[in-house]
């Protein structure tokens, strides 16, 4: 698993992506070296995102606010179980089967920062550096820190893409299969038409041998009947000489 890249610390419990740590060492290089940086979260998994939640709900925080977009079936599911990180998990492993993911932090593309050792001007510059590095920011209050998204990286785009090269890779495959049988079929018309071919070559061969050989048979018996009929006409004359 990547590192924390230096000048920057955080929890040893903490599931980085590439992405995640290349960011962070650009914001590094952006953010001031007096101003600390502490990352609290990274990549979640549903047990790590159930546990977050379950910190929030023991808050007050208000789930159907925070996660807005498009996801309110899945905070009523996870508003509908016990207030338990077994139980929330469930509910979170069931919607990523479907492709569906609560926080960016589920799909590898978000960061929290520690804040509560940052002055409210040091925060503002963490967060106006993150958002000239292409990144969301927010500052979450309960509990409170300097949460990061998009930030390039996702899961479920990493899957998409795998899935596209898939069907390409099937794509080209079935293109490859079908030239092949295309081939196939013209070599074996091919074939036909040779085979046809030297067919009619040698019927045309046949033919002309007969016709040869007709030709000098033919000439044989009119010079075998000329010579007979000589010979008939010769021994007649000397019959009559010798009369």
């Amino acid at each position: 698993m990547p590192a924390l890249p230096p000048g920057i610390e955080g929890s040893t419990s903490l599931s980085l992506n590439e992405s995640q740590v290349n960011y962070l060492r650009r914001l590094r290089a952006a953010v001031p070296s007096n101003i600390p940086l502490y990352v609290t979260s990274a990549t979640r998994t549903p047990e790590t995102q159930a546990s977050a939640l379950a910190t929030k709900r023991n808050l007050g925080d208000d789930l159907y606010k925070l996660y807005a977009k498009g996801n309110h079936d899945i905070i009523q599911a996870l508003m509908a179980v016990p207030n338990t990180v077994a139980d929330m998990a469930n509910v979170l492993r069931k919607y990523v089967s479907q492709g569906r993911y609560l926080s960016r932090h589920m799909r590898g593309d978000a960061l929290d920062l520690r804040s509560k050792t940052l002055t409210s001007t040091q925060i503002q510059t963490v967060m106006a550096a993150a958002r000239q590095l292409g990144a969301k920011t927010k500052y979450e209050t309960l509990p409170p820190h300097i949460h990061i998204e998009s930030i390039g990286h996702t899961v479920s785009d990493a899957v998409q893409y795998a899935q596209d090269t898939a069907q390409q890779a099937q794509s080209s495959a079935r293109e490859a299969a079908a030239q092949a049988q295309m081939y196939a079929a013209q070599a074996s018309v091919t074939a036909q038409d040779a085979a046809r071919r030297q067919k009619k070559r040698a019927a045309r061969a046949a033919e002309a041998l007969y016709a040869r050989r007709q030709t000098v048979y033919t000439i044989g018996a009119a010079a075998i009947s000329v010579l007979l009929v000589t010979l008939f006409v010769y021994r007649q004359y000397r019959k009559q000489v010798i009369k």
